[in-house]
């Protein structure tokens, strides 16, 4: 009878163990979860707004995305004067095929 108790006891500590490594898990799964879901509530709320609608901010995300990616020396400049510029070296974005796929990107 002895032995019996006993492999009841090694059997339950084992369950517990197993639980307690599954409840470990399932706490960091629900962790991501929830962070996977504040990016699609933030996400959600730009829909229909441009990206560059609060252009401070996306310049501020931009330089985060350069630094992150170790590209140094680059001197950002905004839509409008990289227009200019365009113009300036004869290119026009409605000829150029690579602005138009941009272009049809982001109307989709």
């Amino acid at each position: 009878m002895r032995e019996t108790v006993d492999i009841l006891v090694e059997r339950i500590t084992k369950v517990e163990n197993t639980l307690s490594v599954v409840e470990s898990q399932l706490s960091l799964l629900i962790s991501k979860l929830i962070s996977v879901q504040q990016l699609i509530d933030q996400k959600e709320e730009l829909i229909g707004k441009p990206v560059y609608a609060n252009k401070d901010e996306t310049a501020k995300i931009f330089r985060l995305f350069l630094e992150r990616n170790g590209i140094q020396d680059l001197n950002p400049i905004s839509i409008e004067k990289l227009h200019e510029s365009m113009a300036r070296n004869g290119l026009n974005s409605e000829d150029n095929e690579f602005s138009q796929t941009i272009i049809k990107e982001r109307d989709r």
